[in-house]
């Protein structure tokens, strides 16, 4: 069984990956392998290591339909972002769309673009998502970056990222994908999107302190490195006076890779991509649907849009008062029930790893 690979989801329930994902015993095994050997071989493994991260993007792409050349290793997404932010030619008078709840990690890079002059327009929320209409209203010829969660971390409303990409024009589309990739199919190529930006510690269910970024080949020309350091040339161990950057996306790695971090990531993924990409999305689809139903039975009020294609793996439900839920999330913490408190509510999140006694104990467990 699946939650045999992941001992907290036995020693609680655990319905809080949008928070921070459970690491599978596999995942701890890759990450302790490299430390192993970094022990008893030290610069020997380094080699090993280098090969082992080029055929880690090899399973990102696979992951998220994207190419292994245009990935690039970021800690997190925060610094993912900054890729772009820091990395385009601003002009006095560019602007930037990006929603107005958006999680701070694809808000606050964009706030700092004031300085060059930058306007930052928001794009108003309307019961959990972006107003698309308002959005392409707010892109116009100075819209540099149009930039948008995969999956809105305050309502768990998903984007049609295609149909976005059709009304950014010029724009690059920069998406957060960090509360989708791991759980829902994400096609980067197909929808267009420039730069997917991506932590592993939520819904990927990797390490702390590992990312990366997917460039499209328009980003790739737009970009320019924000910081380059010895990984960032075609040839590092030529240790050249003047070098040439590399001509993939290791251009915006800047020095000594996450060795560790990157063997979790890949054993994170290798477990979707083994159970298949469309079956783990049926899967948390079908967890997230059947919380729905109980939640609601009970009476609860959850936020959740009808159209199946707007859903998520988030449920947020709220008895219509603050106090109430926040009693409620109380309650099911001191019960085990792992699960966050949000302005909209309570906040389920459930994984691959769930089974459907987890999801009738935590509705169970709300008095």
């Amino acid at each position: 069984m699946l939650n045999e690979l992941y001992p907290g989801a036995r020693e609680h329930v655990y319905l809080d990956v949008a928070a921070v994902g459970l690491v599978s015993t596999r995942v701890r095994d890759a990450v302790a392998t490299v430390l192993d050997d970094h022990v008893a071989r030290g610069i020997a493994a380094g080699a090993d290591w280098t090969a082992a991260s080029e055929r880690t993007r090899g399973v990102i792409a696979e992951l998220i339909g994207g190419r292994a050349t245009n990935v690039a290793y970021t800690q997190n997404t925060s610094t993912g972002i900054a890729l772009v932010a820091n990395g385009l030619d601003w002009r006095h008078g560019d602007n930037v769309v990006v929603p107005a709840d958006e999680f701070p990690s694809n808000f606050y890079p964009w706030l700092a673009l004031r300085r060059h002059g930058v306007e930052i327009r928001e794009v108003p929320m309307r019961a959990g998502r972006a107003e698309l209409e308002r959005l392409a209203e707010l892109i116009d010829a100075r819209t540099r970056v149009v930039a948008i969660s995969a999956v809105q971390y305050t309502s768990g409303h998903r984007y049609d990222l295609a149909r976005i990409r059709e009304r950014c024009g010029d724009a690059l589309l920069v998406v957060d994908g960090t509360q989708a990739a791991g759980a829902l199919v994400i096609d980067a190529d197909a929808d267009g999107i420039d730069a997917l930006v991506v932590s592993a510690h939520k819904w990927m269910l990797g390490p702390f302190g590992i990312g990366f970024v997917h460039f499209s080949d328009r980003a790739m020309e737009r970009l320019n490195p924000s910081t380059t350091g010895w990984l960032s040339v075609e040839h590092p161990f030529d240790f050249d006076h003047e070098p040439r950057l590399a001509s993939s996306a290791r251009r915006f790695e800047s020095g000594t890779f996450n060795a560790a971090g990157i063997a979790g990531l890949d054993a994170a993924i290798s477990i979707v991509l083994e159970l298949g990409r469309h079956t783990v999305e049926n899967i948390v689809l079908g967890n997230a649907a059947h919380l729905q139903e109980r939640l609601t039975a009970r009476g609860l009020q959850v936020l959740r849009s009808t159209d199946p294609d707007e859903c998520s793996g988030i449920v947020i439900f709220t008895t219509g008062d603050q106090a109430a839920d926040a009693a409620i999330h109380a309650q099911l913490t001191e019960s085990g029930i792992r699960c966050s408190l949000r302005k909209a509510g309570v906040r389920f999140s459930p994984h691959y790893y769930n089974t459907d006694d987890d999801l009738h104990e935590a509705v169970a467990t709300i008095r």
